[in-house]
């Protein structure tokens, strides 16, 4: 992709979509959904969605479900006053199970990017089961904000970690990563978790298969370097600011969690698949993902590569890289 195909705006008919509730969460998510419409120079839609109540004698209150949608608009239109918002949002306002109708609502609008509370929606520790609904279904894109965190303070998003694993379905990522490092200065950290060979020997390792698990790192790592120095030119090539990042950990998790713990980052990028499509193609998305959703301390935003999923259909291995990885997407 050009620097100037990567920096065009969407479409205009496209627009971010903030999911919110009725939680003091709400504005985290609102501040990174504007941040995102702002970036990509698109309209921004505030959803809430009222899920079913309970019924007396089997059928609705429609007092009860009046007073319900009203209050529900007043926290919409509250949250879209708000003076830290950069542009006017647009409003939608669903009855119906959260889960399905966000889905709904982003197929029909055709959403750029659907943003969401990791867990504001439940209200619990746990991973919103309205966030599992989304990711399971597999579409577009999708930026978690991990809460709680009220802060209402826009955010700047001048690092951004990508992790690629040698497939053509984690490089699917980059075009949304280029179009956003356009628009906000940001720098790309590219980065790769390689892992050592595993044993399925109970015995321990003698001097010769030491010295053998050792080159068998040295030559994952340099062919990574290799690897990621050629994803960083092509982005430097096209104006914008790259660093890239190799290392070893016991697996891909573990591997991410160190890189965020030693580097500040703003924002996670990465796309829903990687090797591991190759081998269990029925998943929306791997263990990474789902990792990064419930535990990372930044915002995450997935993408699905559905311009990949013919060649695989067709045959396609969907990976045109052999670099070895701890990640299974």
């Amino acid at each position: 992709m050009t620097s100037e195909a990567a920096s065009e705006p969407f479409p205009p008919d496209r627009t971010v979509l903030a999911c919110v509730d009725t939680s003091l969460d709400a504005p985290r998510v609102l501040v990174h959904a504007d941040a995102m419409a702002r970036a990509f120079r698109i309209p921004l839609t505030l959803l809430r969605v009222i899920g079913p109540a309970p019924e007396a004698n089997g059928l609705p209150d429609p007092v009860d479900w009046a007073i319900r949608r009203h209050e529900a608009r007043k926290v919409l239109e509250r949250l879209a006053a708000s003076t830290w918002l950069s542009t006017v949002p647009d409003l939608a306002l669903l009855e119906g199970v959260p889960g399905d109708e966000i889905c709904r609502a982003a197929r029909l609008q055709e959403a750029a990017l659907v943003v969401m509370g990791t867990h504001c929606l439940s209200g619990h520790s746990s991973l919103s089961a309205n966030v599992r609904e989304v990711l399971e279904r597999g579409e577009g894109r999708v930026l978690l904000v991990p809460l709680p965190d009220s802060s209402n303070e826009a955010p700047n998003y001048q690092r951004i970690l990508v992790p690629l694993d040698g497939s053509c379905w984690s490089e699917s990522v980059l075009s949304t990563a280029q179009r956003l490092a356009h628009a906000t200065g940001a720098e790309l950290v590219l980065v790769h978790v390689t892992t050592p060979p595993d044993s399925t020997s109970a015995l321990p390792f003698e001097p010769e298969d030491i010295d053998l698990r050792q080159r068998f790192v040295k030559r994952d790592q340099c062919i990574a370097r290799d690897y990621l120095q050629r994803m960083g030119d092509e982005l430097i090539d096209q104006g914008l600011k790259v660093r890239t990042l190799v290392l070893l950990a016991a697996d891909a998790r573990s591997g991410l969690d160190e890189v965020m713990r030693d580097d500040a980052f703003d924002l996670v990028m990465l796309s829903a698949w990687g090797h591991g499509r190759t081998h269990i193609s029925d998943l929306p998305y791997g263990n990474v993902v789902a990792y990064l959703a419930g535990h990372s301390p930044v915002p995450v935003l997935v993408t699905w590569p559905t311009h990949l999923q013919q060649s695989v259909s067709d045959g396609g291995s969907g990976s045109s890289r052999t670099v070895g990885s701890a990640f299974e997407w």
